[in-house]
């Protein structure tokens, strides 16, 4: 199931080398030894350091299970890979609602907010998907044809948020200074070329090892516990639903009319 989500995206190695509680690091260029039958993408990224700079680097393509078999034994343990492919990277597959709760809120009033994003992309006619991230956000994607520009769904992230955050004041914020905020971050800055999203079905590295678990929006309400998701729940799931997240990689939507509406 996890393939599938991976496959033609550059894909971002975060490595534990130390076991899952351990210091862990971020390789975007394929490490010496990488088996050559794992493809790789010639593509520019940017760095991370102040001033930016941009260099070539050879990412890794997880395009099947043998590829995904030897991240993890490299000490990969979530998947992270970017919201586009590698024939049209500059066009993304979808936009993301990050939902990231500061210390004074927890996965209760996570739930309500991605409520709230889903009520905003309902009257804007458009479906979305939401899956747990880690022990107390969550993802809400929207699928998108691909034809909108990392700069479009950034703008469409934004004015939904900030909408949201003026709504509702005391539950959801755009605030991105952590000393500042309060509330849910609706995260509309992790929309951008060379962004990363830890995967549907990825393990997060924390106690009880999670599942990133896609979900029925009839399952986001009160009382859902993040924590409840693994490995075995997440299998069992899957035999029982098959994949919830497969509307995100077949339906296309496009945002024109809703960045209209939102002008």
């Amino acid at each position: 199931m996890l393939v599938p989500h991976l496959k033609d995206r550059p894909f971002t190695m975060r490595r534990y080398p130390d076991g899952a509680y351990g210091k862990a690091f971020f390789q975007k260029d394929a490490p010496k030894g990488m088996p050559e039958w794992i493809p790789t993408a010639r593509i520019q990224v940017t760095s991370r350091d102040k001033p930016r700079t941009k260099r070539w680097i050879n990412a890794p393509l997880v395009n099947d299970e043998l590829a995904l078999l030897w991240m993890a034994n490299m000490g990969c343990i979530d998947m992270n890979a970017w919201y586009s492919r590698v024939d049209k990277l500059d066009r993304p597959d979808f936009v993301l609602f990050d939902l990231d709760p500061s210390p004074d809120v927890g996965f209760e009033e996570t739930v309500q907010v991605a409520l709230y994003v889903k009520e905003a992309l309902d009257a804007l006619g458009l479906a979305s998907f939401a899956k747990t991230s880690s022990a107390e956000g969550m993802h809400v994607l929207v699928p998108i044809e691909r034809r909108h520009t990392y700069d479009d769904t950034r703008r469409f992230s934004e004015v939904v948020a900030g909408a949201i955050a003026r709504s509702y004041p005391k539950l959801a914020t755009t605030q991105w200074s952590k000393a500042k905020r309060r509330g849910v971050l609706i995260d509309a800055n992790q929309n951008g070329e060379g962004k990363t999203i830890a995967s549907a079905y990825s393990v997060r590295p924390r106690p009880g090892a999670p599942v990133s678990t896609p979900l029925r929006w009839d399952e986001v309400k009160s009382g859902l516990d993040p924590a409840q998701f693994t490995m075995d729940v997440v299998q069992q799931r899957v035999a029982q639903y098959g994949d919830l997240f497969e509307g995100v990689l077949t339906t296309r939507q496009r945002l024109n009319d809703a960045l209209k509406a939102l002008a």
